[in-house]
C-alpha cells in the first residue's frame, strides 16, 4: 500500500499535510474521482472486509467501492498522511429501523481543531468534511444537515433539514466487530439492497450521476434528467464512460438487473 499510488489514483498533486484545507481537497478529489459503487457485492464476487482488499480493488484494479471499502481506504490515508482519525459504526435509516441499522454504515471522524465528520462513502453526496455542530451545508447539488438527538446521537440527513434519509452516529470509536458483522451480512443476504440492486454514483463536473439498475438519474444544481438503459451494451457504455467501470459478467448480470428494475420502477417499462 502506497500513499503516492493512491494520490495517483485520485488525481491529487498538491500537499499533503494534516490540516483542514488539505483534507477538504482530499475529500472532493476522491469522491469526483472514485465512484461508489456495489459490483462485486451485486455479482456475488469475494468481497473482503480489510483496507489492503479496499486498496487493491480501488487503487490497484482502479475500480470503486461501498462504504466499508471508500472509508476504510480513506482512513488509512489521512492516518499515513498525520491526522487522527476515529472510525464510527453508523446506522443508516436508524430513525425508522432502531439499532438493529447501527453498523451498516462506516464513516470517519477526524480530529483537528474541531472534529470533522469525514465520509467518502455515503454514495458519494457529500463533498467536504462537515465540522461536528448543528448545522446544515452545502454540497451542491445536496444539502446536508447536522442535528443532535436526544440520546446522544448525532443525525446526519442528506437532503438538509428533517430529511427521511439519514443516519445516526456516535462520536466515538466504533465496535468493529458489529462493522464486520453488518459488513458480512450485507454481502451474504439475499435481501441486502447491495445483493438486489446495482448501484453506481459519481460527481463529475457539477453534475452527480446515480444509477441504480436501468435508471439513470442525472443532477445538476436547479434540474435532474432520467434514462432508462434498455440494453446490456448500453449499461457496460454507461459504466465505462461515466463512471469509469468495467464488468465482465454482464451478460449473467443483466437478466437479474432488469428484472430488479421491473420492481422499482414498473411505470418505466415499455
Amino acid at each position: 500500500m502506497i500513499l503516492a499510488d493512491y494520490l495517483k489514483r485520485i488525481g491529487f498533486e498538491g500537499p499533503v499535510r494534516p490540516d483542514l484545507e488539505t483534507l477538504n481537497a482530499l475529500h472532493e478529489a476522491h469522491v469526483r474521482a472514485v465512484p461508489f459503487e456495489n459490483l462485486d457485492v451485486h455479482a456475488e464476487r469475494s468481497v473482503i472486509f480489510s483496507v489492503e482488499a479496499a486498496y487493491e480493488q480501488i487503487v490497484t484494479r482502479g475500480q470503486g467501492g461501498w462504504c466499508y471499502e471508500m472509508n476504510s481506504l480513506f482512513g488509512w490515508v489521512l492516518s499515513e498522511i498525520g491526522f487522527e482519525v476515529t472510525r464510527l459504526a453508523a446506522g443508516v435509516r436508524r430513525a425508522s429501523f432502531g439499532d438493529e441499522a447501527l453498523g451498516n454504515h462506516l464513516c470517519l471522524l477526524v480530529h483537528l481543531d474541531s472534529d470533522h465528520l469525514v465520509d467518502v462513502g455515503f454514495g458519494s453526496s457529500q463533498i467536504t468534511g462537515i465540522s461536528l455542530d448543528v448545522a446544515e451545508t452545502l454540497h451542491r447539488p445536496f444539502r446536508m444537515a447536522l442535528t443532535m438527538r436526544e440520546d446522544g446521537y448525532w443525525r446526519l440527513h442528506e437532503g438538509g433539514w428533517g430529511s427521511a434519509m439519514s443516519y445516526d452516529f456516535l462520536a466515538q470509536a466504533g465496535d468493529e466487530a458489529l462493522l464486520a458483522q453488518r459488513h458480512h451480512e450485507q454481502v451474504t443476504d439475499p435481501n441486502s439492497i447491495f445483493r438486489k440492486t446495482l448501484v453506481a454514483k459519481i460527481r463529475r463536473g457539477r453534475a452527480y450521476h446515480a444509477l441504480r439498475g436501468c435508471m439513470l438519474e442525472t443532477n445538476w444544481p436547479g434540474r435532474k434528467e432520467t434514462r432508462v438503459i434498455e440494453t446490456a451494451d448500453e449499461l457496460l457504455s454507461v459504466l465505462d464512460e461515466l463512471f469509469g467501470l468495467t464488468e465482465p459478467d454482464m451478460d449473467r448480470l443483466w437478466p437479474a438487473i432488469q428484472a430488479r428494475h421491473r420492481q422499482l420502477f414498473p411505470n418505466t417499462i415499455r
